[in-house]
């Protein structure tokens, strides 16, 4: 029960987290918007993007999984993640580095399988970066 009640309020945080990243991606200030990202990274995983990526996708999954067996909710949480800041680089023209970002978003999706996910993360997990929350 305790852990149920842990990950909803993470998923919550986690969606107000990306309306405001879609608010800042308004702004069209990608610097702002890595910043963001690369907290979240921390504040959602526990871990900062540049030592997963340092990783490699399945280093990365190992020591995403390796407390709690690979929770299917925050495994979406890092490809999510993954998938914003890839589609962050693609804004700058770093296609090199938003393919390399989508090859870690890519392999937690496969990751997750048919595991069950909270009905709120499978939306934002399937939804692409322009569906996001609104702001506010």
């Amino acid at each position: 029960m305790f852990h149920r009640d842990y990950i909803l309020r993470l998923i919550q945080e986690f969606s107000i987290f990306l309306a405001r990243l879609a608010g800042l991606k308004d702004r069209n200030d990608p610097e702002v918007v890595f910043l963001e990202l690369e907290r979240s990274f921390r504040q959602f995983l526990g871990y900062d993007s540049p030592l997963l990526e340092s990783l490699g996708p399945e280093g990365a999954l190992g020591v995403l999984s390796a407390a709690d067996g690979g929770d299917p909710d925050r495994l979406a949480m890092a490809a999510i993640l993954f998938r914003e800041k890839g589609a962050n680089f693609s804004n700058y023209g770093d296609e090199s580095a938003a393919a390399r970002c989508q090859e870690f978003s890519d392999r937690f999706r496969e990751a997750i399988g048919h595991r069950t996910l909270s009905p709120e993360i499978r939306k934002l997990l399937h939804g692409s970066s322009d569906d996001l929350p609104s702001p506010g």
